[in-house]
């Protein structure tokens, strides 16, 4: 198959589970209960000493319901919808009183501060045990409970368990992390904003990294002993290769389907990262979310899931170039096609 065509099938793949995936929320949050033009209203009017007619209370309603285009047919509705997703106006978010856009580009940025690092430590660091677990039983006896327990733990316990141990009893970190301890870093960069904003971003970072470092080593490790039993492997010992050179032969092809794998973990990790940012305060999408949804910010909601949508599939896309550089079956397929 040429690349050409491959990356065509993969785009036209990934298009058409944004425009489900987009689809699928929009009819979700039409059809969910509840009035979120009422909402909006009854949010925007609470104020003591304040009351407001029966009259005013309705002329507000119509207001929000225009605002959120309510008043338009359905299919308006969605036209409107993809029209403000091609321009980059996702709306007006009724809970931070700002344009979602610019609210998301800051929530995008504090998560990439966080999962970013982790997806890329936990892969190194996992896939280096993994290997070395697979060439060293000593090490393998060690490893492999530990890789176990880490792998069957999910992220939000974990992440309670740290904050339990290291941010309430022992009071080494702090056990919640605000957006004034990350801007605090890049406004006023100095050793005292640099430590405080490592003893608030030190739980939540090892809560993903060491729950995913245990199942990138564990995966690892069966894809690294399945190669160092395979012929060829068996033909270099015989041949006089050392240990370390098989090993190293034996990585290279193990790794790959780790790379898949990357991707396939992409969607988990961030929906573990929105699940342990309600856990540290974190000033990222999962609090975000949390909050549109408990007061009906329909642009918000809709936003971030249209943002990170995008984010899991280009990253996919990227990985997936990324598998045919690195694969040289898959170079020598395309080059042949």
């Amino acid at each position: 198959m040429p690349l050409k065509i491959y990356l065509a099938k993969r785009i036209t793949t990934y298009l058409t589970i944004f425009v489900v995936s987009v689809t699928l929320v929009w009819t979700l949050i039409k059809f969910a209960p509840g009035d979120p033009a009422l909402t909006n209203v009854m949010r925007a009017m609470i104020a003591p000493g304040v009351r407001y007619t029966p009259e005013q209370i309705e002329m507000f309603k119509q207001r929000a319901i225009e605002m959120l285009g309510y008043n338009l047919p359905l299919h308006e509705q969605f036209i409107l919808l993809w029209k403000r997703i091609f321009t980059g106006d996702l709306g007006w978010s009724t809970y931070f009183s700002a344009p979602v856009s610019s609210k998301i580009l800051e929530i995008v940025i504090n998560d990439l501060l966080l999962i970013a690092p982790a997806i890329i430590v936990s892969w190194f660091l996992g896939n280096w045990l993994g290997a070395l677990a697979a060439r060293y039983r000593a090490l393998d006896r060690v490893l492999v409970p530990l890789m176990y327990v880490l792998t069957a733990t999910p992220y939000f316990l974990f992440g309670l368990l740290l904050v339990y141990v290291f941010g309430v009893v022992y009071g080494v970190f702090k056990p919640v992390i605000t957006s004034t301890d990350i801007h605090g870093l890049f406004v006023n960069p100095c050793w005292e904003t640099l430590l405080n904003f490592l003893r608030a971003y030190t739980l939540p970072f090892l809560s993903m990294v060491l729950v995913s470092m245990g199942g990138w080593a564990s995966g690892m490790r069966t894809l690294m002993i399945y190669e160092l039993e395979s012929n060829y492997a068996r033909y270099m010992e015989s041949l006089g290769f050392s240990a370390r050179k098989i090993s190293s032969y034996a990585f290279k092809y193990a790794i790959n389907p780790q790379i898949t794998g990357l991707g396939i973990q992409l969607g988990t990790i961030i929906v573990a990262g929105l699940a342990l940012s309600s856990i540290f305060n974190y000033p990222g999408a999962g609090i975000a979310l949390i909050y549109a949804i408990n007061y009906r910010d329909v642009f918000l909601i809709q936003g971030i899931v249209i943002v990170y949508t995008i984010m899991v599939i280009a990253a996919n896309f990227i990985i997936d170039i990324v598998y045919v550089v690195v694969d040289p079956r898959l170079k020598v397929g395309f080059t042949s096609g």
